[in-house]
């Protein structure tokens, strides 16, 4: 059975994701208003004269009303049009785009791992349930679900890079080696990879279980099926009933649980960004909330979030190809 995503699926799937970055912008802009102060008052200094203070009003809009203020924010966030830096007068848009393929290295890499890792995990306990294997990776994966990023990450620290212990396999922090400019790609790759290590393996080791649970307990409600012990009754190996027959129908709710987990792991890339000085969008949005440089710490929020929404839209497009079953936007 083919499947097929109707036109008028992908419309409303794309009306709901601009709905809610619709949502998002406004709620950040409400929140931007609704902090003390000012753009004007944070660059006021002892020597700006009224007139001076007039023309810093004019020039960023905030004499105007209120929905005036609402509708340009929207236009310029719509066109990529953030602004500049408080702190070092650079467009935010660039600050956006240097260090926004950075924090996807960090996610892309922790997220494959922990989709695959997790999956096969999970079809393999929820095949051998109830057995040793099963219940041993079950606690494990449940005691690694509940540690927070921060703190494995230290541990990682210690174990791999603690100079103190009288070695160091790899290193505390960045993104390439310090001190260094000039890189040929061989070296550039491979310092990337030297360095995305712990911080990959951070987001890894806690976020792998959440897919795993899932999994396990799917396959462990697909086992019982008509069609499983058909397949079964037929004489295929017991790999091909595994997972051409058991497992491939267990992955819906692992879908539904990667939507969760893109939150999840973002949410942990900002953390293992800061802890490891990553440069990515994460730290950047970090080190601005500190530094209440507005313009790029919304910016940053705001992008984070379009990599959210944009992940969730793939996710849902790719339920078709787990299920033939399922039918977008077709007439029943």
């Amino acid at each position: 059975m083919t499947t097929r995503i109707s036109g008028r699926y992908l419309a409303k799937r794309l009306g709901v994701s601009v709905l809610v970055l619709w949502v998002l912008l406004t709620l950040l802009f409400f929140l931007l208003k609704a902090m003390p102060g000012n753009i004007a008052s944070l660059l006021l200094n002892p020597n700006l004269e009224a007139s001076d203070l007039r023309a810093l009003r004019q020039q960023y809009g905030l004499n105007q009303p209120l929905w005036v203020q609402y509708l340009k924010w929207l236009r310029n966030y719509a066109t990529l049009q953030f602004g500049y830096s408080l702190r070092n007068a650079e467009p935010v848009v660039a600050l956006i785009a240097r260090r926004l393929p950075r924090t996807i290295v960090l996610f892309g890499t922790a997220y494959l791992i922990n989709i695959t890792v997790g999956t096969l995990l999970g079809i393999q306990f929820g095949w051998n349930r109830g057995s040793v294997e099963d219940k041993l990776g079950f606690s494990t994966g449940l005691t690694l679900y509940s540690i927070p990023f921060f703190w494995l990450a230290w541990l990682l620290l210690l174990g791999f890079s603690y100079k103190g212990f009288g070695f160091t396999l790899f290193p505390s922090a960045h993104m390439t080696p310090a001190f260094e400019s000039k890189f040929g790609w061989l070296d550039f790759t491979t310092g990337v990879l030297w360095h995305l290590f712990i911080p990959a393996l951070s987001l890894a080791i806690v976020g792998w279980a959440g897919n795993m649970l899932v999994m396990r307990t799917a396959m462990q409600e697909v086992l019982a099926e008509e069609y499983v012990w058909m397949a079964r009754a037929k004489g295929l190996s017991p790999t091909a009933v595994k997972y051409k027959h058991a497992a491939r129908n267990a992955l819906i709710p692992v879908a539904t649980q990667a939507i969760v987990g893109i939150a999840f792991i973002i949410d942990g890339s900002v953390i293992i960004e800061t802890v490891f000085s990553w440069p990515g969008i994460g730290k950047l949005l970090v080190e601005a909330v500190i530094s209440r440089d507005f313009p790029v710490a919304l910016a940053a929020f705001f992008m984070l979030g379009v990599l959210i929404v944009a992940m969730r839209l793939l996710t849902d497009i790719a339920y078709t190809y787990l299920d033939p079953r399922i039918k977008f936007g077709e007439s029943e």
